[in-house]
C-alpha cells in the first residue's frame, strides 16, 4: 500500500523533527509599544524617514526628526533562532553606521530601542549585542524594551525643549 507506506515514512523522517514555531517579535512590534506611549503622553512630533548619507554608503532610518541635529530611532528586535543571528545583526548595525561615519556632515544622535529573546538561554547573546550597539561612531543610546517609559519621556522633553526654543 504506497499510501501507508508514504505516511509511515512522513511520519519517521519528517512530523517527529516538527515543533511548533515560535512567533518571533519583528522590529515592528518594538516599536508599536513607543509609537502608543507617544500618543498616550500627548508628544506631538511628527517623524519622518531620514537617510544618512557618508562617502561609500547610506542608511535610512524611519524615525527621525530634527531639533538642531537629527534624532533617528531605529527598533531592534533580537527575538531570533540563536545567538549567532542576534549578535550578527548587531554587527551589521555596527558596521552599516561606521561605514556611514566616515564623510557625514549631518550631526546626528542615533537612539535603539531594542527587544529581548523570549528564549532565556539567548539572554548573554543579547546583552553581548547591546554592547556592540553601544560602540556606533556616533552619538548614541541604547534602551531596552522595559525603559520604554524612559524611552518615551526622553523624546518628550527633546521635543518639549525644542517647541520653548522655537517659541521664544
Amino acid at each position: 500500500d504506497p499510501q501507508k507506506t508514504f505516511d509511515q515514512l512522513y511520519l519517521r523522517f519528517v512530523s517527529r523533527y516538527d515543533r511548533p514555531s515560535e512567533r518571533r517579535r519583528s522590529d515592528d512590534d518594538v516599536w508599536r509599544p513607543v509609537e502608543a506611549k507617544l500618543k498616550e503622553h500627548g508628544v506631538n512630533v511628527e517623524l519622518e524617514p531620514k537617510r544618512i548619507q557618508g562617502n561609500t554608503d547610506a542608511v535610512e532610518f524611519r524615525h527621525a526628526w530634527k531639533n538642531g541635529r537629527w534624532h533617528v530611532y531605529e527598533p531592534l528586535s533580537f527575538d531570533l533562532s540563536d545567538a549567532d543571528n542576534i549578535k550578527d545583526k548587531a554587527r551589521r548595525w555596527l558596521g552599516h553606521l561606521s561605514a556611514v561615519k566616515i564623510g557625514t556632515t549631518e550631526d546626528v544622535q542615533v537612539h535603539f530601542i531594542v527587544g529581548r529573546p523570549q528564549n532565556t538561554s539567548l539572554v548573554p547573546a543579547y546583552r553581548n549585542a547591546v554592547e556592540i550597539l553601544r560602540q556606533v561612531p556616533f552619538d548614541n543610546k541604547v534602551f531596552d524594551e522595559d525603559q520604554i517609559e524612559d524611552f518615551v519621556n526622553q523624546i518628550e522633553d527633546e521635543v518639549r525643549h525644542h517647541e520653548g526654543r522655537t517659541l521664544q
